[in-house]
């Protein structure tokens, strides 16, 4: 990863709007919004609710590491580097309490950090959000594990791991929940003390639910007042991102983006070779009947995983897609990679606790060499550049920092976005003394008769308007403006973002998850220390 510390930002496919993001996510945060929700600076200055629906994990993190006095580039690097070696970590935990091994936990954490689509993440795409949910998934099946052998550690961590994909990037845990699914059935048959063990899954479910509601609960609810739902090119983004089989055996390393569909781009979607060298010996020992009973069941039931993964991710299950898409937001059929991909690296484990200890270090060793020397050329980015942050915020990428606009408010016109911005709209005004943050605009405006004033804001739940001090009736008009009644003469405009009952309930329910959490490792700690004293 020493791409990561080299001086300047990499170019990659997200990196800008990672960038604008981090800015407007920090710049929110110091006027006193934590979380974030609406940025009045993004959509031309127009406004847009990006907070309420992008993720939050990673720049939370951010901002402490900001407070070292390091600058928004080497923050984003540092970030990409902490989710790489948290996946490791975190892999290797999960690997070592599913199969008991040190050897094999080592050579699986290996993989997954090798994988192509890994350093395709971080080095081609730069989607952040993803980045993280390396480093999250692997926690959940430690949590699920550690539930399955009667370890109340389980629950929280659990719940750990499930809140952080659903704040690193929400639309994996749909992408990943087949799986989830998958092992925990398997985890559930092989212990007797089912209902006990149910408990703790739910258990695990609902606080990370409760962590994560400061989130869930606005962008569920506030989701509906905007274009999601209606933006074609959103619903239709599936159509044109199915690979192909070959793809996924070898495709060669590349840095451009996906112009028209990603059959045909130049970004590498291979699963890896050492993954499907894995795949071929863990199929010949089930026929083999080379693997214990529990690891049979196990491999079975991931193998099946696998197949519904790699079926999903080719143009063939296209029918599915468009049934989907009919209810849930979903985008790219080349992100079930990773689950796939996570498969083929508990698959490695499983291999070698299942052979002899001198078969099992030549194992090790091929594959760990495999990995390394086919991915070689994988851990280099396309070029580096050294641009000021003004850069990045005058940008047309800064606009909402979304492909399809798709959050703006329901009401909103699109075609505001073509034009100038401009603090109000209507007959002869003039304006003065404009300043803007992320949570307010105020101007002074001079209007030479009574008339509807269209402001320059869209409406979205939680804008309050003030004219002379004075908090203001106002409505929208057609293109989704904030639009209010102004008297002949000067007037002083204040439109101020504050945070609606439902976001400080949410907020309010998050700070109990968290409690609980705490309250829960710290028993288990007790606990811990008792029993080694």
């Amino acid at each position: 990863m020493r791409a990561l510390f080299h001086p300047g930002l990499f170019t990659a496919h997200d990196i800008w709007h990672q960038v604008i993001r981090f800015y407007y996510f920090s710049q929110s945060v110091n006027d006193g919004h934590l979380p974030p929700n609406w940025i009045y600076n993004l959509a031309k200055g127009f406004g847009y609710p990006l907070f309420f629906f992008s993720y939050h994990l990673p720049w939370l993190m951010g901002i402490l590491i900001l407070k070292m006095d390091l600058n928004f580039f080497d923050t984003i690097k540092i970030l990409f580097f902490l989710s790489y070696l948290i996946s490791g970590i975190s892999m290797y935990f999960f690997m070592l309490n599913l199969v008991k091994d040190r050897t094999a936990a080592l050579t699986s954490s290996i993989l997954y950090l090798w994988l192509p689509y890994h350093f395709m993440v971080i080095f081609v795409g730069a989607s952040m959000g993803v980045a993280f949910i390396f480093a999250f998934l692997p926690i959940v099946f430690w949590g699920i594990t550690l539930i399955s052998t009667d370890n109340e550690l389980g629950v929280p961590i659990l719940s750990l791991g499930l809140s952080g994909i659903i704040l690193s990037h929400f639309m994996h845990l749909i992408f990943l929940l087949p799986i989830i699914l998958i092992f925990s059935a398997w985890a559930l048959a092989n212990n007797p003390r089912k209902t006990v063990i149910l408990k703790r899954f739910f258990a695990g479910i609902f606080l990370a639910v409760i962590i994560s509601g400061f989130y869930l609960i606005p962008a569920y609810y506030y989701s509906k007042l905007t274009k999601v739902y209606t933006e074609s090119g959103y619903s239709e983004l599936y159509k044109r991102n199915f690979l192909n089989l070959t793809q996924l055996l070898y495709s060669k390393w590349g840095y451009g983006p996906i112009i028209n569909n990603a059959k045909s781009s130049e970004i590498s979607f291979q699963l890896g070779i050492a993954q499907w060298l894995v795949l071929i010996i863990i199929i010949i020992m089930v026929l083999t009947k080379k693997l214990s009973k529990s690891y049979t069941h196990l491999s079975l039931n991931l193998l099946f995983g696998f197949i519904v993964y790699v079926f999903l991710i080719l143009d063939y299950s296209k029918f599915v897609w468009a049934f989907l898409v009919k209810f849930i937001s979903l985008d790219f059929p080349f992100r079930l990679i990773l689950p796939a991909a996570f498969i083929s690296t508990i698959f490695a484990g499983i291999i070698l606790v299942n052979v002899q200890k001198r078969l099992r270090i030549i194992l090790t060793i091929i594959l760990i060499l495999i990995s390394l020397y086919t991915n070689r050329n994988h851990t280099k980015v396309n070029q580096y550049t050294i641009y000021p942050i003004k850069t990045y915020l005058d940008s047309e990428l800064s606009m909402t920092t979304n492909t399809f606009n798709e959050y703006l408010p329901l009401k909103a016109d699109p075609k505001l976005l073509d034009k100038p911005w401009k603090e109000a709209f209507g007959m002869d005004l003039s304006f003065s003394n404009t300043k803007k943050g992320t949570d307010f605009i105020t101007f002074e405006i001079k209007t030479p008769y009574t008339q509807k004033v269209s402001i320059g804001q869209f409406y979205f739940p939680g804008q309050l308007l003030y004219v002379d001090n004075r908090l203001a009736q106002f409505d929208t008009d057609t293109k989704g403006l904030i639009a209010t009644k102004l008297t002949t003469g000067p007037h002083t405009i204040l439109i101020k973002y504050q945070e609606t009952p439902l976001v400080k309930f949410s907020k309010l329910l998050s700070l109990i998850g968290i409690l609980a959490i705490l309250q829960l490792l710290t028993k288990q700690i007790n606990i811990r220390k008792k029993a080694d004293s």
